[in-house]
């Protein structure tokens, strides 16, 4: 992506500071900060009925009866990323969404970074849908929508030419992003990956990110899981200028 395209779509050229966020990531996490923020300004009134509205809960698509307000059973799929239950929640998840979101705006651009943040939340309430079907768990935050960023943030973080100096200040579409079975053979990638999904299925058990399985509100580890496979596929479907990139460097007659 060059300076051009940066500017049109949301994400800053290169230069400037050490560390320098796309403005589309920062937005999204003032977004989220000003949610939590206002509505615990607003008192606890306020943070159930936003609970009662906008988190996911399973057994609303189901066929027993429950007290919910019409259509939040469907926009839930994605409103209950805009929620968080406690300062260390969000916290976690705006730290993730800085860090893994950057790389991944620098690649794909705004527009196409926000299209992999719905795809990877829809797909986190899809997979606890499916688990806890018939639950009324109460599921809030953006941990599906960073661990599908984080995912996609893989392919390029360790791909050919990857120059972490520039990593958090400049485009990066001159790396030459892992193709899936390069991605698999790559020991480093699939032992972040692994330590990833290790750490997941262990403070979704315990509560030690703020985000365990807790009597009124949850993120669950499938959810996580269901938007890191989201973020992965989806990359590799939005990540066009990639795949024409190692289309024309593989057309190349090597000296």
């Amino acid at each position: 992506m060059n300076n051009r395209a940066g500017q049109d779509d949301g994400v800053s050229p290169s230069g400037g500071p050490v560390f320098r966020a796309p403005p589309v990531v920062l937005a999204s996490i003032g977004v989220l900060v000003a949610i939590h923020a206002g509505l615990w300004l607003a008192g606890e009134d306020w943070r159930i009925w936003a609970v009662r509205a906008f988190a996911f809960i399973p057994i609303r698509l189901s066929s027993a009866p429950y007290s919910m307000i019409q259509g939040s059973q469907y926009w839930s799929f994605l409103s209950y990323a805009l929620l968080h239950w406690d300062a260390v929640h969000l916290l976690f998840n705006n730290l993730g969404l800085l860090i893994f979101g950057s790389v991944t705006a620098r690649r794909l651009g705004a527009g196409r970074f926000l299209l992999l943040m719905v795809l990877a939340t829809a797909s986190g309430a899809l997979t606890s849908l499916i688990v806890h079907w018939g639950e009324a768990s109460q599921l809030v935050g953006a941990s599906g929508a960073v661990s599908g960023i984080m995912a996609a943030a893989l392919p390029v973080m360790f791909g050919r030419g990857m120059r972490w100096g520039r990593a958090y200040t400049a485009d990066l579409d001159y790396v030459q992003v892992l193709s899936p079975a390069d991605l698999l053979r790559n020991r480093s990638a699939v032992m972040f990956a692994l330590v990833w999904i290790a750490i997941t299925l262990y403070s979704g058990a315990t509560g030690w990110t703020g985000a365990g399985y807790m009597e009124e509100a949850s993120i669950a580890w499938e959810a996580h899981l269901g938007g890191f496979i989201a973020g992965l596929v989806g990359f590799y479907i939005l990540d066009r200028r990639g795949m024409r990139g190692r289309v024309k460097r593989d057309s190349v007659t090597p000296r």
